[in-house]
């Protein structure tokens, strides 16, 4: 069995169903019929690519808050996953890579539990109109030397 097959396999394990990589050596997961993962082994990089169309962008005022916001998730470092504006189908996306070394189904299940839960925030906020999610710091939110903004 082959390390990508192995990782969906122990995932499968986690979520009690059996998993495994398409012919295109892909895994398309469905949760709840509410959100949709797409996981490919990047064999080169020695990385999992996790990515899930979020939503529709809306068109308007709403589409340039939506892409600030989108651009200042990005910048916070560390950040939690990587948005990203797919113009071909008019989607918000979320993307995440994570090395494959010491991956576990575990490991992964639990990844993919927050993964889900900011891909929802983001996707309720947009298709409800609603101030969009920000993520807070953790610590001291003090700048260095007691500068502040």
């Amino acid at each position: 069995m082959d390390l990508f097959a192995q990782i969906l396999f122990d995932l499968g394990k986690e979520v009690g169903i059996e998993l495994y990589p398409d012919t295109n050596r892909l895994c398309q997961l469905n949760f709840n019929d509410e959100f949709h993962l797409q996981l490919q082994l990047e064999e080169a990089k020695e990385q999992l690519l996790i990515a899930a169309f979020l939503c529709d962008v809306p068109a308007g005022k709403y589409r340039e808050k939506l892409f600030n916001a989108a651009l200042i998730h990005n910048h916070d470092f560390p950040h939690f996953g990587t948005l990203a504006y797919s113009e071909r189908n008019n989607q918000l996306t979320l993307f995440q890579y994570l090395p494959v070394q010491d991956l576990t189904g575990e490991k992964l299940f639990k990844f993919l539990s927050e993964f889900i839960e900011m891909g929802k925030s983001w996707r309720d906020a947009v298709e409800n109109g609603r101030p969009l999610p920000t993520q807070t710091k953790k610590g001291n939110n003090d700048s260095m030397f007691g500068l502040k903004p």
